[in-house]
């Protein structure tokens, strides 16, 4: 087994390691793995092919950075926290508010503030007032501690399943630390007010442990939804394929004569009040277009765990538009 020297200026090398899939020569599907510092043995599995010692004198800590999008107070950070507590030196920034359906949203237009909080079983972190892929490029910077090896986020109140991913800050979080060559991992539970979110604390460990274990592609992560019942009546765990858009979202639209919003210090009114109820127009599923989806895996009980990769192309039109004709000079005219 080999040793990673230790790199200039004193500072160890990436406790990145790459290699490529088992049989596989297309090296755009290299895949991360990770240096485990929590057992006695620091050789690593080093995707499907070889076992290798990473690190400077073959053991490293595994660097974490946790976040969400509910904010830093919200309670599924809190059992994240609990459930990665021991894998390796744990960093937590995240939102100060709650930031959901923010996707990979950053901010351009100010300077971003950081507050030293606790939270959950008084663990420190850092509150941003920013997005919570702002929390993630921060993390990435190692300025406010090292650069993490590993993103996860969550665990979410509420569901993060179909086209609904890509409103999510939890997954957007995710998919920002993928992109900048993380692996990551986003946990969200099908309820907005879970009844035992405490008690999936094992379940989100071992997923941790797995992807430390055993890496994932690059630029991939792991989507991973659990259904609101208690883990011991769990019918199982699954992946799941992404579904399509939810024909359960809706938008409210104030009422004319709603007025203006209540003065700052003022008691808030019900933001509802008065609002009309809309559901956006959706395309409902065949039965045979929804089974194996992350909905129909949660709707059955079971935990859906569905990689997903940040890549919008359309290969397909792409090709076609080579018959598009598209001539500037014509185009002008």
């Amino acid at each position: 087994m080999a040793f990673l020297p230790r790199a200039q200026g004193g500072r160890p090398p990436d406790r990145l390691a790459e290699a490529a899939p088992r049989g596989e020569g297309d090296m755009r599907r290299r895949r991360l793995t990770l240096a485990r510092a929590v057992g006695g043995d620091p050789a690593i599995r080093c995707g499907a092919t070889s076992r290798r010692r990473v690190g400077y004198n073959g053991r490293v800590t595994l660097q974490i950075l946790l976040t969400n999008d509910d904010g830093i107070r919200a309670p599924g950070l809190a059992v994240l926290r609990a459930a990665v507590d021991g894998l390796g030196e744990i960093t937590t920034i995240a939102p100060d508010h709650n930031a959901s359906a923010v996707a990979r949203g950053i901010t351009i237009d100010r300077p971003l503030h950081l507050e030293p909080v606790t939270f959950g079983a008084s663990w420190p972190g850092l509150a941003c007032d920013g997005t919570p892929s702002d929390c993630v490029r921060i993390g990435l910077l190692g300025v406010r501690g090292p650069a993490p090896d590993l993103v996860v986020s969550g665990v979410n109140c509420g569901a993060n399943m179909g086209a609904d991913v890509t409103y999510s800050g939890t997954v957007g979080a995710a998919l920002e630390a993928a992109l900048r060559g993380r692996p990551a991992l986003a946990f969200s539970v099908e309820s907005r007010t879970p009844g035992w979110l405490s008690e999936a604390i094992p379940l989100v460990r071992a997923m941790v442990e797995h992807v430390i274990a055993r890496g994932l592609p690059r630029h991939s992560i792991l989507n991973i939804n659990f259904p609101d019942r208690p883990p011991a009546d769990f019918a199982g765990i699954h992946p799941a394929l992404l579904g399509g858009a939810s024909c359960c979202d809706r938008v409210f639209l104030s009422a004319d004569s709603a007025g203006p919003a209540a003065p700052a210090g003022a008691p808030a009114a019900d933001p509802f009040a008065g609002a009309s109820e809309h559901f956006v127009p959706c395309d409902h599923p065949t039965a045979g277009e929804w089974a194996d989806t992350d909905f129909d895996v949660v709707g059955r009980g079971c935990v859906a765990v569905t990689p997903l990769r940040y890549d919008l192309l359309d290969p397909e039109l792409l090709a076609e538009l080579a018959t598009w004709e598209l001539d500037l000079e014509r185009l002008r005219v």
